[in-house]
């Protein structure tokens, strides 16, 4: 079945002035004039799970529709991935269509095929197998976007490391109840690995970024916009979540990061990839390994959190190099926040305002939109206070409305939120093989793993990565 995309909210809508858009962009660029004493908090979600929806972003949707070509009907605009959480991204077309992304060694247990990491003998770094299997250089993964920066490429391996744990695991007869008549052991630990990831979405990463509010009420009395039957194949995923309530972690993304107690704070810039997709590159260096219990604490020190859900992008984000670029292009792409106010206004999105009438929820009010009167003046002197692209007025909501305990930006607002759990908590019902459609009373697995001998319940994101590298988790 060919996959594409659709509107929740009807359409096509009215697009904005592109020079306006242009101007908007270069006030969402996280530089001292246009914060204007926002404080900085980052000490939010914990950023594991940014990156998490970056990954998921890319298991769900793949549009390699240029900008310049941004004005097709989405109905007639290609998905070249299945609208599932099924890790498609990594497991490409599983061993028989995807051979070189795995070790065929052994029929029925296939793993995946792990690159050495760069040894350091002056710090006393070993090499360990934490990097892409190279090929002449080239890294091999099913979805090379996957690879656009060091965050990013370390939690695909991680998911690669878990799925070989647990293929070791089921050899062992561990988990034998786990199996379906007719599986492979490969089989087993495939749906075992999507049926893990699927729980942390729903049960953990949902949380961190929907006020609790829309999620019971979605629980209680189904959703509103977005209402594939359980079971049914979703043939497409809507612009208003692709193009505009999912990119909210555009937002989250702080300007630098303490990736292991080797390097220390690293700069996003020297974070994000270099060189062409599929161009070969040297293994990666051992002190560069991403150390995870600094992505996923919630409290304590040498702890990477999130940024504010705002409308301000680190300037790195804002300045991206071609080669870094999910659609890799020879010409200097524009200022991300750009491309994503031009994208939206050429595939005609609702604005924020036009989609609250056609929600039934309550705008922002006039005076919200903008962070301060400076602000309020530039966006009505462009009509922008009534006619809010739709992007940016869900990042506002979340700066005002979106209070998971304290205060505005550390979630998202009532209807980005309803969006966003809307169409995901949607693909996981829809989707046959969710493990709430064959068996509702699958729990994650009960292992030992790392250094304790006491069985854990593998139910978190901390848990995950800390069972995939049989670490303890702190």
């Amino acid at each position: 079945m060919v996959s594409h995309y659709s509107r929740l909210f009807g359409g096509p809508f009215a697009g904005h002035d592109e020079m306006q858009l242009r101007e908007l962009s270069t006030r969402m660029k996280d530089i001292p004039q246009n914060r204007r004493g926002r404080p900085r908090r980052g000490d939010l979600a914990p950023s594991g799970f940014v990156y998490l929806g970056q990954f998921l972003d890319h298991d769900l949707t793949r549009d390699e529709t240029r900008l310049e070509h941004a004005s097709a009907a989405p109905e007639r605009t290609k998905n070249f991935h299945a609208p599932r959480l099924n890790l498609e991204s990594l497991y490409g077309g599983r061993p028989k269509k995807s051979p070189d992304l795995y070790d065929l060694s052994e029929g029925g247990c296939e793993t995946f095929l792990l690159g050495h990491t760069e040894a350091l003998p002056r710090k006393k770094i070993p090499s360990t197998p934490d990097d892409f299997y190279r090929r002449n250089g080239r890294p091999l993964l099913a979805d090379d976007r996957n690879d656009q920066h060091l965050i990013l490429a370390q939690l695909h391996v991680v998911f690669l490391q878990f799925h070989n744990r647990i293929v070791d695991y089921l050899k062992r007869n561990g988990a034998a109840d786990e199996a379906f008549p007719n599986e492979t052991i490969f089989d087993t630990a495939r749906r075992l690995v999507v049926w893990h990831y699927q729980w942390i979405i729903r049960n953990e990463f949902l949380k961190w970024f929907v006020l609790p509010e829309i999620l019971t009420d979605i629980e209680k009395h189904g959703p509103r916009f977005f209402k594939p039957a359980p079971g049914e194949e979703i043939s497409a995923l809507p612009i208003e979540f692709t193009q505009a309530a999912f990119r909210f972690g555009h937002s989250m993304v702080q300007p630098q990061y303490e990736i292991n107690r080797w390097v220390g704070l690293v700069r996003l810039s020297d974070l994000i990839r270099k060189r062409r997709p599929n161009e070969p590159g040297e293994p990666l260096m051992a002190d560069k390994v991403v150390d995870w219990d600094r992505f996923t604490l919630t409290w304590g020190g040498n702890a990477n959190f999130a940024e504010n859900i705002d409308t301000l992008i680190s300037e790195d984000m804002c300045n991206l190099p071609a080669v870094a670029m999910p659609i890799f292009s020879t010409m200097l792409p524009p200022p991300l926040p750009e491309m994503t106010l031009l994208r939206g206004s050429r595939i005609g999105l609702p604005s924020g305002q036009e989609a609250c009438r056609a929600a039934g929820a309550q705008p922002l009010a006039e005076a919200q939109i903008g962070f301060d009167d400076e602000g309020n003046e530039f966006l009505r002197d462009r009509g922008m206070n009534e006619r809010t692209p739709l992007w940016y007025y869900l990042l506002r909501e979340a700066e005002v409305l979106g209070i998971r305990r304290f205060r505005g930006g550390e979630c998202l607002g009532p209807l980005g939120g309803r969006i966003v759990a809307e169409v995901l908590l949607g693909v996981m019902n829809a989707d046959p093989e969710h493990y709430l459609n064959v068996d509702p009373y699958w729990r994650p697995l009960t292992v030992v793993f790392g250094r304790s001998n006491e069985p854990r319940r593998i139910d978190s994101l901390r848990k995950f990565l800390a069972f995939a590298k049989d670490r303890q988790p702190l």
